[in-house]
């Protein structure tokens, strides 16, 4: 009766089934055993994701692992998304190496120093970057040695989604793969740190061609903590012509300097959505002045297609600036003014009000939460008030508990 399923249903009950978490695992891995049916569709979901980084650091036997593909190599070919480590055994070399269809690979590296990796594992990691099926790379966390060679990432001929959250910069030695045209990247992630990316830029390969290709990009996600990342990005936005998502993470000691160079939107035509989140950690002055301004002159650009603006505050307990007694007429003003920013139909305006667990900390931080829904109904009118019912308006504040421990908050003292 199951065998004259058409294929396509068998695949919906499997995938109900696994949306169960844990005990939809163990429901998929008994219909495995029930008839011939099941079993394809099955193994394709059981062994899609294959996680060797926790796998190895919990003293898993991998080895068990190895046996099987070694027995079955047609499990090999149902795993796409894959965790691994740089410290691997040779058990783990020998998964790797017999993995084909691999379409995203995360790569953690050591939490315990700069140990390289060995030959084996750099010659499994130069078979999974020159897989065809690699859309999707992720380098998390510090890598072993003193970073991956560079040209690693030019013998991925269909990456497209790379996000960088290494702390090491790519090396420019060479790790004897054979270069094709460099990858055309869609997307870019670097928020924790732009270390990697910057070496990445820097690079050549032996051709004198760029790593990668950044011309097409679409989505770029980055940290803007320092000047030298405002550059950085700045020279990004020099090579792409095609960008529609713009998302960066700015303190604002260098909003007011650099932010024009992100908002000027005259060289991005193609931009539709802009994310700006903000730190505020101590004593500033108006920390949003710079940021208003550079709104205020986006939104008569002309040539200003933008559909979604989206503006995450965050306040630590230590900052001392008062954000509901600010004048925000002028923000109201610019977003609520139909000439300005034409496009746009998303504004979100998002305050995340960090406090301590200590009850007195909560007590306060609830009494600001009652003054910036009272800032909104008093300042924000021409947004709140449907003038422009084709945007919709976001506006939330919400309190986002911290535990710290006691010597770290001794240390802290002198801020709060």
């Amino acid at each position: 009766m199951i065998e004259s399923l058409p294929y396509n249903i068998l695949e919906i009950i499997i995938q109900e089934l696994e949306l169960a978490g844990e005990s939809g695992r163990k429901a998929v891995l008994a219909c495995s055993s029930t008839c011939r049916a099941f079993v394809h569709p099955c193994r394709a979901h059981l062994f899609s994701r294959i996680d060797l980084y926790w796998a190895n650091r919990w003293a898993q036997d991998i080895g068990q692992f190895a046996d099987l593909l070694l027995q079955d190599p047609s499990l090999a070919d149902h795993v796409r998304w894959l965790d691994c480590g740089l410290e691997g055994t040779d058990d783990m070399v020998r998964v790797l190496l017999q993995l084909k269809n691999i379409c995203s690979l995360t790569l953690h590296g050591s939490s315990h120093g700069r140990k390289a990796s060995s030959p084996g594992m750099q010659q499994a990691l130069i078979h999974l970057f020159g897989l065809p099926s690699l859309t999707f790379i992720k380098l998390s966390a510090r890598l072993p040695g003193e970073g991956l060679p560079a040209d690693l990432l030019s013998s991925c001929g269909n990456l497209v989604d790379l996000r960088l959250n290494s702390n090491n910069p790519f090396t420019s030695a060479s790790c004897r793969t054979i270069l094709g045209t460099p990858p055309r990247l869609l997307s870019l992630h670097t928020e924790k740190s732009t270390v990697a990316l910057k070496s990445l830029l820097d690079i050549k390969r032996s051709d004198a061609l760029p790593i990668v290709d950044l011309s097409h990009l679409q989505t770029l996600v980055i940290g803007c903590i320092t000047h030298e990342d405002f550059n950085l990005m700045e020279k990004i936005l020099s090579v792409t012509r095609k960008l529609v998502k713009l998302e960066c993470h700015v303190l604002p000691d260098v909003t007011h300097h650099k932010l024009a160079r992100m908002l000027d939107i005259k060289s991005l035509p193609t931009l539709r959505s802009i994310s700006i989140t903000l730190d505020f950690l101590g004593d500033i002055e108006d920390p949003f002045s710079g940021l208003i301004e550079e709104l205020e002159e986006m939104g008569y650009e002309r040539n200003n297609c933008l559909q979604e603006l989206s503006l995450l505050v965050r306040v630590w307990p230590w900052s001392v600036f008062s954000f509901v007694d600010r004048d925000w007429k002028k923000l109201d003003n610019i977003l609520g003014d139909p000439s300005a920013f034409q496009c746009l139909k998303i504004f979100t305006f998002k305050f995340i009000l960090k406090t301590f667990s200590e009850e007195q900390f909560q007590s306060d931080a609830k009494e600001q939460l009652k003054k910036f829904e009272d800032m909104k109904t008093r300042q924000l009118t021409r947004l709140s008030s449907q003038e422009r019912p084709e945007r919709d308006f976001n506006f939330s504040v919400e309190l986002d508990v911290i535990s710290i421990d006691p010597g770290l908050r001794a240390r802290l003292s002198m801020f709060i």
